[in-house]
């Protein structure tokens, strides 16, 4: 295949639809995008896309799924519970939540007359790498996940943000609201980045964000900071079953450090590939220059594990 460029994915005769399945009782709202002449007498791989913190479907998802559609998978973007058109509590992030609207996604996604159910993979970014390699730990209905500037060990990762003294002080507002909601049944609400501290570039793309996509702004409460600290995506590659795994990383990356990276893939079981990148800041990965040549290479490996 020649090198995948934005103009091969506009061309391309990609179709969508809304589609909603429930987690765990909570409605979640989606798009499916398919390939050119996929049909139920010729099902396709189904891919589900996890997107990053707090994101909603709206954002690099579309572009993501299409270059995926183009390439020959069904793929499945929805918002997590709580996020977006997606019903459930507002303010609250629980990874592992997360990682349970994944397998049911998963569900769904097998149910569909054009997806080859036997042929099931997940891409996650960001945030959403580490709850894509979870999900997959979790079920043998996985064949391969695809981990991009994710997260091994979120309680590492947000102490990496800080320095040491603003450490201390976020474990003591986590232990404070710890007592508060259970004595009160009530965490503060605050923004999300008292929980995920930016880096200078990353705080750019986010005011980015929000001024192109209102809807992007959102709280938290510090029950979800207790959360996410606690979230150890690493520790499920000791899990019975493994799928194939690729992650991607970037070397210079200001938010997730690249040894988040390196940790997921030597604790990782074969098969396994790791992608390194240089010359580029963690949101640079979703540039069209840089986006569809990886997911080129993304979608080689997919085809060549789901089977």
């Amino acid at each position: 295949m020649s090198k995948l460029t934005l103009a091969d994915v506009e061309s391309a005769k990609i179709e969508s639809r809304a589609v909603e399945f429930f987690s765990d009782s909570i409605k979640l709202a989606g798009d499916l995008y398919f390939p050119p002449q996929v049909t139920s007498n010729s099902p396709a791989p189904g891919l589900i896309i996890c997107h990053g913190y707090g994101g909603i479907k709206e954002f690099f998802l579309p572009e993501i799924a299409k270059a995926f559609a183009a390439q020959g998978f069904v793929a499945l973007i929805f918002d997590y519970r709580g996020f977006g058109e997606s019903q459930g509590e507002e303010n609250r992030l629980f990874p592992e939540e997360q990682v349970a609207d994944v397998l049911a996604a998963a569900t769904f996604l097998r149910q569909q007359a054009e997806v080859d159910a036997s042929s099931i993979g997940i891409y996650g970014t960001s945030f959403g790498g580490g709850v894509a390699v979870s999900a997959g730990t979790k079920s043998k209905d996985i064949g391969a996940v695809v981990c991009a500037v994710g997260i091994a060990d979120c309680g590492r990762w947000l102490r990496s943000l800080r320095r040491h003294w603003e450490w201390i002080e976020f474990e003591k507002r986590l232990d404070s609201d710890r007592i508060k909601r259970t004595l009160t049944g009530v965490s503060e609400i605050v923004e999300p980045e008292e929980i995920m501290v930016r880096d200078p570039h990353s705080a750019e793309h986010e005011k980015g964000l929000r001024a192109k996509y209102p809807n992007r702004a959102f709280k938290l409460n510090l029950a979800s900071g207790d959360a996410i600290k606690n979230f150890r995506p690493i520790e499920t590659l000791k899990s019975e079953y493994v799928p194939a795994l690729l992650f991607i990383g970037v070397e210079e990356d200001g938010l997730t450090p690249y040894e988040e990276t390196v940790d997921f893939f030597e604790a990782s079981p074969m098969p396994k590939e790791l992608i390194t990148l240089r010359g580029m800041t963690h949101h640079d990965l979703y540039k069209p220059q840089n986006l569809y040549g990886v997911l080129e290479t993304v979608g080689a490996f997919f085809r060549q594990y789901l089977k």
